[in-house]
């Protein structure tokens, strides 16, 4: 018997989250979960933690330790970043990050590169395997460049395509290695008020693959309600509120949520740090006069 979608259990899985860089909190006590085949927007205003959350995710900034992120029955945050992309997380960047000079087929194939099992020695060893694993590769790239409508220009450079067009190529490498979880942040930047129609047809299109769940950074409210089924809100790294899109009293809800962007004052001292080396290190202390939450995304 199918389980109605609220029945689904969740496929990802967030508790208890935090980050600070010193005496800088960025998030704070997050919790959430996403079921398969549900798109859950993060909204908030800027500096509010949504890009640095997704970076705890992906494995980009180590989080506390009594945090748990488990993705079907996997714990993500005891594995490195290249192993949590093997489990199955994959994303979207809000600068593109692709290699430009380089055709579609050429980027799209660098979301494969974490699930080639061989090493150079092994490639040397065994060139047979490589070629069947390339070939492999190949064939479910040209699969999702079609799904994307980029099967045409699969020899193309990046650097002779509209912008997007390059979106497009961004979600091709993100969803060619079969990922459960898909992280999209901010998609919308950068496109004009006539292509962000495309947001809405890439997140419909992202769905299309089995056993997905989608966690999407939006500022564009109006994508976020017509293509989310949940939305939760982030408010100086602290998460203030939840609610369907879909519903008119939730959604109003939510937008009173997000109109209330006083910044808040604390007393005392505040330690300056910079990640160098993959360690923080206390640069200096001075007295806080700013809002606590710093503009990371």
């Amino acid at each position: 018997m199918l389980l109605h979608r609220a029945e689904q259990p969740a496929i990802f899985d967030v508790q208890n989250v935090s980050l600070s860089f010193g005496g800088m909190v960025v998030l704070d006590n997050i919790n959430l979960s996403v079921r398969e085949s549900e798109v859950v927007a993060l909204i908030g205003p800027n500096g509010a933690g949504k890009s640095a959350f997704l970076n705890c995710i992906s494995g980009v900034y180590p989080v506390q330790r009594n945090a748990c992120i488990t993705l079907d029955s996997v714990r993500l945050d005891r594995l490195p970043a290249h192993r949590r992309a093997r489990a199955g997380v994959s994303r979207t960047f809000q600068g593109l990050n692709l290699i430009s000079s380089h055709s579609v087929l050429d980027n799209v194939l660098l979301g494969w590169t974490t699930h080639f099992a061989q090493n150079v020695f092994g490639m040397l060893a065994q060139p047979w395997a490589a070629l069947r694993a390339e070939r492999l590769a190949r064939e479910e790239a040209f699969e999702i460049l079609d799904l994307c409508g980029l099967k045409k220009i699969w020899g193309e450079r990046c650097s002779e395509l509209p912008f997007g067009i390059l979106r497009r190529v961004d979600l091709a490498r993100a969803l060619i290695g079969r990922p459960k979880l898909l992280l999209l942040d901010e998609p919308a930047s950068g496109l004009s008020h006539d292509e962000r129609p495309l947001i809405g047809q890439m997140v419909r299109l992202a769905l299309t693959r089995k056993k997905l769940a989608v966690l999407w950074i939006e500022h564009d409210l109006d994508l976020v309600f017509s293509e989310a089924r949940r939305a939760i809100v982030l408010h100086h790294g602290e998460q203030i509120d939840e609610g369907n899109p879909s519903d008119a009293n939730q959604r109003t809800r939510l937008i009173e949520f997000l109109q209330k962007r006083a910044p808040r004052r604390t007393k005392g001292n505040v330690a300056i740090s910079l990640v160098i080396g993959g360690k923080c290190r206390r640069i200096r202390t001075l007295t806080q006069v700013r809002p606590k939450i710093p503009r990371l995304g």
